[in-house]
């Protein structure tokens, strides 16, 4: 049951205060509080009076509010959370929390995320208008007008969670009124406190749970893939222990659209308790990536004690930059390394030889280095690779078929399990086979189950990707066929400092926006945007993605964009896309893709090369992919006075996207 005490109005004020007392006592009990009342406890019999009262008011000028339905200390499941009392008032969910002292201030937020928590995950909630009501002593009038103002859009959050409403318990009784007047059919009482509750987690948040200990079948459950991570895990989580037991050397490719959890799978078998005796590093090539899991991981350390510099060691530990591994194994350390299994993120993203001689003068490729690196255990040793499609967003990226390539010239016998697609190409994987037309084949044990076809990020939009892909495509007929915006919010915004309004406006709880850019969008610095690359390395994007809305540096700011480098692999709640020059709609022509030469004569020129189209075309899908909850997809009005600016360019952009079911914010 999800909470301690539930009945109709009628039903509840009929039996005692005592009685509801004691059945409260008594469920806190059977979760462990045997000797004392939580703080929870003694507010509601501090204020069970007042609630009464309040009640039997409604109940004089309306008896029909005997069958609203009333639950005490709801859980909200996974979240160590209860709600202090929901009223099912017809059609409207009223959530309420008895606050006093310090309590009081701290409250706000804390109802807004039960709100929203309701909101998105529990399924009886979701198309419910939800109310929620701090009561406390030391409230001032209720402000009335806030029960009436709507957002328009019915696909955000903000339209169907009202505005916080502060009141005393003598004020109750009309807020409730007034509720019960707008309201249409009852909502069960039953049906609603059992519902299904699905959360789906963001990367930062499930790395955060993961490390506390919990799998993925308790923080990753989705109503679009109830189980599909979790039995992918342990399909991997057998190969590698297969390896270990019989002797040899095995390597994994998993596959997924943008979103489907191919990172929450690896950072899973990262913390499993099955590898705790050998464990699995964690490495990814994306630095801000690395950093910002890193610096999460010390965090966490250091708040269940560990002092500061054996946080930071464990954390570097489990989570790996690639590159730090290939130097430290390459140029240093020439025995086997400590662990028998690494699981590599975006693995199609490894360099190519020519990419590894540029930087490091290293006469190979990553694929090559890695399966070297690892042969040099001769028991066993196990690679996961996690491969995303069209994810190839710079030079030197090798994609699939490299490490086909060095598959072949291994001089281990390795044993491939891999999804049909990794063999066949595809949306998932871009196009990209394992093997090419000149690579000797090697047998592969191929599994559908390897191939995670679901969006999880995107909260109630799976098939966001599908869009995306559309879009890309130039296909407007078939991206607005699709209708994403009827449940995904995606706004188009000529506006930039509408777009920050219109981003700040979506804050409830614990909602986190930001801005988004190409990293070729180099004319946003019009718009008062840095788009340079050394400033943008050089940026705090660990602060960036988990300071604070009062730190500078944070993504709250709206003062700095992160770029497809800094977002891929990461995610936000609502992210407002600053569209760039690098990639205009040009009518007939479809979409351009141009770089920028500075200089007297300023202007954009086609990208000719097939593989820096492809990176420019990828660096969209990526920054287009990022979202959890919606979008606003911000083109600039562009400046005639400035070649570099056309509004001609920007305006038929705008235009395209409209056609694909983009919303317009106005």
């Amino acid at each position: 049951m999800a909470s301690f005490y539930r009945s109709s109005v009628s039903e509840f004020l009929e039996v005692s205060e005592g009685e509801v007392i004691a059945r409260l006592s008594l469920e806190y009990a059977k979760r462990g509080y045997t000797s004392q009342y939580s703080d929870q406890t003694l507010t509601w019999e501090r204020d069970l009076r007042s609630l009464r009262i309040a009640l039997l008011q409604c109940m004089q000028s309306d008896v029909s509010s005997g069958g609203w339905g009333i639950l005490l200390e709801f859980s909200i499941p996974r979240k160590e959370m209860r709600i202090d009392a929901v009223l099912l008032i017809k059609s409207e969910i009223v959530i309420l929390e008895a606050k006093t002292g310090a309590a009081f201030s701290e409250a706000r937020s804390q109802l807004q995320e039960y709100a929203l928590l309701l909101h998105y995950f529990h399924k009886a909630s979701a198309d419910c208008r939800i109310v929620p009501i701090i009561v406390s002593p030391q409230s001032s009038e209720p402000d009335i007008d806030v029960l009436n103002q709507y957002e328009m859009f019915p696909q955000l959050a903000t339209y169907w969670i009202n505005k916080v409403v502060t009141t005393s318990w003598q004020s109750l009784s009309n807020i409730l009124r007034i509720v019960a007047n707008r309201s249409g059919n009852q909502i069960n009482n039953e049906i609603w406190n059992d519902s299904p509750y699905h959360p789906v987690p963001s990367i930062i948040e499930a790395a955060i749970a993961l490390k506390s200990g919990l799998s993925i079948r308790e923080i990753a459950h989705s109503e679009a893939s109830e189980h599909e991570i979790s039995a992918v895990r342990q399909r991997i989580q057998g190969y590698v222990d297969s390896a270990r037991t019989g002797g040899h050397h095995v390597i994994c490719f998993l596959t997924g659209v943008p979103g489907s959890g191919k990172t929450l799978v690896g950072l899973s078998l990262a913390h499993s308790h099955e590898n705790q005796a050998n464990a699995i590093h964690f490495m990814s090539g994306n630095g801000p990536l690395v950093k910002v899991l890193q610096h999460l991981f010390t965090q966490e350390g250091r708040k269940r004690g560990a002092d500061a510099v054996n946080a930071r060691i464990e954390a570097k530990t489990l989570i790996e930059n690639v590159h730090v591994f290939a130097r430290y194994h390459m140029d240093d350390n020439l025995r086997c390394p400590s662990n028998h299994a690494i699981i590599f993120d975006e693995a199609q993203r490894a360099w190519n030889r020519a990419q590894n001689k540029k930087k490091f003068n290293r006469d190979y490729s990553e694929p090559e280095m890695l399966l070297g690196v690892m042969e040099r255990h001769q028991d066993w040793a196990a690679i996961i690779a996690l491969v995303g499609g069209g994810q190839e967003i710079n030079d030197g990226e090798a994609g699939l078929e490299e490490w086909g390539r060095a598959l072949a010239q291994s001089s281990k016998n390795w044993t491939v399990y891999a999804s049909p697609e990794v063999l066949e190409g595809g949306p998932s994987t871009a196009g990209h086979r394992l093997f090419d037309n000149e690579t000797e084949r090697i047998e592969v044990r191929t599994h559908s189950e390897l191939h995670l076809r679901t969006s999880n990020r995107s909260l109630r939009a799976e098939k966001l990707a599908t869009w995306v892909n559309y879009v890309l495509d130039g296909n407007a007929t078939e991206a607005a066929a699709l209708r994403i915006a009827d449940k995904f919010p995606i706004f188009l915004s000529r506006d930039l400092n509408e777009t920050r309004r219109k981003l700040r406006e979506q804050k409830i709880g614990p909602i986190r926006y930001g801005l988004v850019g190409s990293s070729s969008a180099a004319r946003l610095r019009a718009e008062g945007l840095e788009p340079n690359s050394t400033f943008h390395a050089d940026y705090p994007w660990e602060q960036w993605y988990l300071a604070s809305e009062t730190d500078l540096r944070s993504s709250f700011q709206c003062e700095v964009f992160a770029t497809e480098f800094e977002i891929q692999g990461l995610e936000l709640d609502w992210i407002g896309l600053c569209w760039g020059g690098d990639f205009v709609w040009s009518g007939l022509r479809g979409w351009q893709l141009r770089k920028l030469l500075p200089g007297p004569n300023n202007r954009w020129v086609a990208i000719k090369n097939k593989d820096k189209q492809t990176f420019r075309r990828n660096a969209y899908r990526v920054l287009l992919t990022r979202a959890r909850q919606g979008m606003i997809i911000f083109v600039p009005k562009g400046n005639p006075d400035d070649s570099t600016n056309s509004p001609k360019d920007f305006q038929a952009t705008a235009g395209f996207l409209l056609e694909c079911g983009v919303t317009a914010l106005e």
